[in-house]
């Protein structure tokens, strides 16, 4: 096309367009147009229609394709949800089922009948928090000659008008003679009740479910309909037998167990309360709906009238036929030898139902941007965000304890650096709060681990119950646990009043599966900035409280002060002492002798070791043995005691024993009896003149571990003394269960024996019982005559104390014949 001339006019600031030919001008212009109406719309839209068709095509694939995945990740979560919930229930179930053979264990176990009190007391502490049991019975067997003697027995025991009765329809009526009765004899229903009495062998259905019961060893249940007017519109229940057989006998085959039937313990649960109690308590997720449905009976039902025993949400499908048109998880309850149908759907407008909102997103942002772009920010954005909650994931593991949830040490120490930090900058005061729980290695030892760990379970949930939302609380390991107290109007004051909260809360009663726990905590605070500015100086300050709390008599709480770091430092320089001491042989064994009660003959001495240090002088003992404990110079202490003993022991008058206390610590050793050989051997003592005194705690260890070891050292000849008897854990199966000779009564029995006629009785129950095992008793801590002459009319074999002479060096003890020397002095 020409082009137009451009020409500048002088004097002017505008350039003027003047047309050499106005005509052609004209004439190009309308060529112009005409080409671009002429030029087809699809060519000039075309990267347009072509991005918006691609656009289009894509997000429509993306949509679908997000859609199935949503659709699989939904079903996946909401069938793991089911199964969990379906196991929650079974769970529960279990520990119902559990108790009724714990019953059935109380009528096999012991030898004498189980009287009404004990049935009704034992049934109702079993089931007293478990509210979904309606009644529980026991069913003997009832022969036709036992007949009278049970009506009358019932009728004795309060039971008004008992008598055996059939069902004849809706009614009872005296049952007729019969070679055997299956009544209900025990109940925890009232005894008006008219269900005592009723004969389950005149009930067929009744009967079937006690016979498979019976011949397969086995907890079988049915559903049933009680029968009691008052319970009339009820859906049916669930009855639940468990066969009891005589104690003893066999139950090997089917003809052995129909022998030896002793009778049945029946269950009724109310199953929808009982399914409602468990979800409940569980904590059940709100996200599945679970119905229940009675177990398929073989006769033909439509699935419009199978309707739930039991359903978690009145909105739900109800029949099997609405259940099986929508998304659903099938399963079973296991009660007994019978399974219920579990049906499971997503609860309505809850985070399981499938809402296809990424798929949505998904097509708008796609038919508003590119393909690339859409895609690229789509996939890019979700896997950021899924890398993002992958590394909050990673991170809160790694500072969360597992059994507890709790935050761990690791969380604990970060934010102790960043409280410290804050104290530099904004100077706001806190306090860390140690805790160390107390016996807790006795439940651990006695319940076994997993009590150990429901134990710590419960505590952790005890104190979230006491700290504020501000607190930190941590489990730092073990049966250790921490608080971090953020800042308040006095600090000492709010330190103090959360240890005194937290350890009421922690001496209440723990119900652990089948038992009932006792413990206590022992706590040690430090305050910033009085105590310290930096994490090492509050916790180990913290550290010395704690320790002063668990001196103290544990179940306590303590402040921390100056004078422990001085104490400690006492500690530490005494210790260091002690193993100067004993690599030095600067201890002392001293000897106290005990005598004959009747005779006051001496008949050995007990080794008692002392420390003369060379600048404090004379050392007793209760200030460096629990140290020597604590820090393992138990073990080198004791030997040397040991050795030393026999060695002196071999010298004297061969009427005369020696007596060894031997620590629970050395007991863990894994040389103790080579060693004890060994000294024996080394002195030429022989064995039946030494006496080891062992004391309570060493019992509760590894039981079965020392229980064979003192067998060897009684194969020996040693003999065995169980020391301070009744000052611990005293129990009578001990002496039963292990081989003492000799039981030696702690001296605060002893003292003021003469006013208190309550220790009279104690130490002559303690006499009776040791003739009866053939053990002989020993009095320790005597120190009056008249003491001593009480303690020899309660029949007591020995004593010791003061009386007959106070701890001395064997250079100053006389003996009646010559003192022989040892082997090794000898040599």
């Amino acid at each position: 096309m020409p082009q137009p001339e451009v020409r500048f006019v002088a004097g002017q600031g505008t350039a003027a367009l003047e047309m050499g030919d106005r005509d052609q001008h004209d004439q190009d212009r309308r060529r112009m147009t005409g080409w671009w109406r002429a030029a087809p719309l699809l060519g000039l839209y075309r990267p347009a229609l072509v991005a918006v068709g691609v656009g289009l095509l894509f997000s429509v694939v993306g949509a679908a394709a997000v859609a199935r995945w949503e659709d699989r990740v939904n079903r996946i979560e909401f069938e793991n949800a089911a199964e969990t919930e379906a196991i929650v229930m079974q769970n529960g179930m279990g520990e119902y089922i559990s108790r009724l053979l714990a019953l059935r264990t109380l009528f096999e176990s012991t030898n004498d009948e189980v009287t009404r009190s004990e049935f009704e007391t034992f049934s109702t502490r079993l089931f007293e928090r478990h509210p979904g049991m309606l009644r529980v019975a026991w069913l003997p067997r009832v022969s036709r000659k036992e007949r009278s003697d049970y009506e009358a027995a019932a009728s004795t025991d309060g039971v008004s008008g008992y008598r055996i009765k059939s069902l004849q329809g809706e009614s009872f009526a005296t049952a007729p003679q019969s070679d055997e009765y299956f009544p209900v004899f025990y109940s925890t229903q009232p005894k008006t009740s008219s269900v005592y009495g009723m004969d389950y062998a005149t009930v067929p259905e009744r009967r079937a479910v006690l016979e498979r019961a019976r011949d397969h060893d086995n907890v079988a249940a049915i559903r049933t309909r009680l029968f009691e007017p008052r319970e009339g519109g009820r859906l049916p229940d669930v009855l639940v037998a468990v066969p009891v057989y005589a104690k003893g006998t066999s139950r090997e085959t089917v003809a052995d167990r129909r022998r030896n039937l002793a009778g049945f313990v029946i269950g009724i649960f109310d199953l929808p309360l009982l399914i409602q109690v468990i979800r409940v308590t569980t904590g059940a997720s709100p996200a599945v709906s679970i119905n229940v449905y009675p177990p398929f009976t073989g006769q033909i039902v439509s699935l419009e009238q199978m309707l739930p025993d039991y359903s978690s949400a009145a909105r739900a499908p109800q029949s099997m036929r609405d259940v099986a048109r929508a998304l659903h998880w099938s399963g079973s309850l296991k009660i007994g030898d019978t399974d219920w149908q579990v049906r499971a759907v997503p609860t309505a407008g809850g985070p399981l139902e499938s809402t296809y909102d990424r798929a949505g997103t998904v097509l708008i942002v796609g038919m508003l941007l590119t393909l690339s772009l859409s895609t690229y920010l789509m996939l890019a954005s979700r896997n950021s965000r899924r890398l993002s909650l992958a590394n909050r994931r990673v991170l809160e593991l790694a500072q969360t304890d597992v059994l507890t949830g709790l935050p761990n040490r690791a969380f604990f120490l970060s934010r102790l650096d960043e409280m410290n930090n804050q104290l530099g900058v904004r100077g706001l005061p806190f306090s860390i709060l140690m805790l160390d729980l107390d016996r807790f290695k006795n439940v651990n030892d006695s319940l076994g681990h997993g009590a150990g760990d429901a134990l710590l379970r419960q505590v952790a949930q005890r104190l979230k119950s006491a700290v504020r939302a501000t607190d930190v609380l941590a489990r730092l390991g073990g049966d250790e646990f921490a608080v971090i107290q953020e800042a308040g109007a006095d600090q000492r004051a709010c330190s103090t009043e959360l240890a005194a909260r937290i350890a009421k809360l922690l001496t209440e009663p723990f119900l652990l599966p089948g038992h009932r726990v006792e413990i206590g905590t022992s706590i040690g605070i430090a305050i910033a900035p009085d105590h310290g500015s930096d994490q090492e100086q509050l916790l180990k300050k913290a550290d010395l409280a704690l320790y002063r709390s668990k001196s103290a008599g544990r179940n306590c709480f303590t402040i921390y002060d100056e004078a422990m770091s001085a104490e400690l430092e006492a500690r530490n320089t005494l210790e260091g002492d002690l193993r100067d001491a004993i690599a030095q042989c600067q201890l002392e064994v001293h000897y106290q002798p005990f005598v004959d009660a009747l005779s006051g003959a001496r008949r050995g001495f007990e080794a008692l070791v002392r420390w003369r240090h060379p600048t404090r002088g004379l050392i007793p003992p209760d200030q460096f043995i629990l140290l020597a404990e604590e820090t393992g110079l138990i073990v080198p202490l004791g030997e040397f005691v040991l050795r030393r003993a026999c060695a002196d022991a071999a010298g004297w008058p061969s009427d005369l024993a020696v007596a060894v206390n031997l620590s629970p610590i050395q007991f863990k050793e894994a040389e103790l009896f080579e060693m004890i050989g060994a000294a024996l051997a080394d002195s030429g003592l022989p064995p039946h003149r030494l006496e080891i005194e062992i004391t309570e705690s060493v019992l509760l260890e590894r039981g079965s571990e020392n229980h064979a070891f003192m067998e060897r050292l009684k194969h020996l000849g040693i003999e065995l003394a169980l020391d301070d008897f009744g000052t611990g854990y005293s129990s009578l199966s001990y002496l039963t269960a292990f081989p003492f000779d000799k039981i030696k009564i702690d001296k605060s029995f002893i003292r003021n024996l003469t006013h208190q006629p309550r220790n009279s009785a104690i130490i002559s129950a303690i006499v009776t019982l040791a003739r009866g095992l053939d053990m002989s008793v020993t009095a320790e801590g005597v120190e009056t005559r008249e003491e001593y002459e009480r303690l020899k009319a309660l029949g007591v074999n020995f004593a010791q104390g003061y009386l007959f002479g106070r701890p001395q060096p064997i250079e100053r003890i006389l003996f009646d014949a010559p003192v022989k020397r040892s082997r090794r002095d000898a040599a």
